[in-house]
């Protein structure tokens, strides 16, 4: 694969002492805050030939130090929270040096190697939806039950159409636009839910259930529509007052869950609702993994127990652990220098 060139200038400047020295730089903005990152090449002018092979070696360096940056930039937008009186901005650090080097990569991927990406990404979510729920089909079956309508055998009929639902679901969610609403969260249920439950797409009528993995009293069936609106009202006031995206997501998912809305599939559409909410701010989406449903259900815990910081941060704690190397590392292989390796 040949590298990705990254849009850079070389700058001259002078020392105290006089010394000329050249650069690379390149800019970065975000908003109205903007900034540079350089690599430093020497004291002698490259000829264009040099410069070229400079631009190549230091690709990824000046890449990653530029996402570094927007990451701090989009970071002191955010004003303290109150859940995080002290290290609120360490854990919103985390998140926007996740998102930009998430971007990073897309921007850095060809078209075809985006869409198998994007692919990639929603087998594992899929898989791991359904799996903390129980599902028993594999990553691979997953795969070829979506991508290549191959149903696997001995798998029960349930589990079967509980995958292959998210395509629907998978569908109405690349073509919704604008806010959230209770028709949303109802339509994509009777998505999720068709040819399972009976009561697709109609919220929880009794008061007769319980939460797998958690102690705490049901919102009555008669006060759900006033939950939920409430629950969306603070949602999006919380981001008008400059709350970061991923704290407001996670105390919306952990609201949702608690009124529990539905008799059956409550936990795949609030982690579908918690990915839309991430993805139209820009965030990558979560994959929610079968293997972490222990910490999943610890986290939601957590906010029962009024702990809405350790909530939050076991989220971002979660999502960092299962996509930051992954993504750091293809980024690296994409315009690192060893990927001229090819080319030679």
């Amino acid at each position: 694969m040949s590298s990705v060139g990254v849009p850079a200038r070389l700058e001259r400047r002078r020392t105290s002492k006089g010394q000329l020295q050249f650069y690379l730089a390149k800019d970065v903005r975000i908003g109205t805050k903007k900034a540079k990152v350089t690599k430093y090449l020497g004291t002698e002018e490259p000829s264009l030939e040099e410069l070229e092979n400079a631009l190549i070696a230091a690709a990824y360096e000046l890449e990653h130090k530029a996402m570094e940056k927007r990451a701090e930039l989009s970071a002191s937008r955010y004003p303290p929270h109150p859940f995080f009186p002290e290290d609120g901005k360490v854990v919103i650090l985390i998140l926007e040096r996740f998102r930009f080097l998430h971007r990073s990569l897309q921007e850095n991927l060809r078209a075809n190697e985006l869409r198998e990406t994007e692919e990639s990404l929603e087998h594992r979510y899929v898989n791991g939806s359904t799996g903390i729920e129980g599902n028993t089909l594999t990553l691979q079956e997953t795969r070829l039950l979506l991508q290549e309508g191959i149903v696997p055998a001995g798998r029960s009929l349930r589990e079967i159409n509980e995958v292959q639902n998210f395509k629907a679901v998978r569908s109405f969610r690349e073509g919704h636009r604008g806010r959230i609403t209770l028709f949303t969260i109802k339509k994509i249920h009777s998505l999720m839910m068709a040819n399972i439950d009976p009561s697709a797409g109609i919220l929880r009528r009794t008061d007769d259930i319980d939460i797998v993995g958690r102690d705490l009293l049901l919102t009555p069936s008669v006060m759900i529509e006033e939950e939920l609106s409430s629950a969306l009202n603070q949602y999006y006031d919380s981001l008008e007052r400059g709350t970061h995206p991923f704290f407001s997501a996670v105390l919306f998912h952990h609201r949702f869950e608690s009124v529990h809305p539905f008799a059956d599939g409550n936990g795949r559409v609030g982690r579908e609702l918690f990915n839309m909410m991430l993805t139209v701010k820009g965030y990558p989406r979560f994959p929610f993994l079968a293997q972490d449903r222990p910490r999943y259900l610890m986290a939601l815990a957590l906010g029962d127990e009024g702990r809405p910081t350790d909530m939050i941060e076991t989220f971002v704690r979660m999502i960092v652990s299962q996509r930051m190397d992954v993504v750091e590392e293809r980024l690296r292989r994409l315009i690192g220098p060893e990927a001229n390796k090819d080319d030679e």
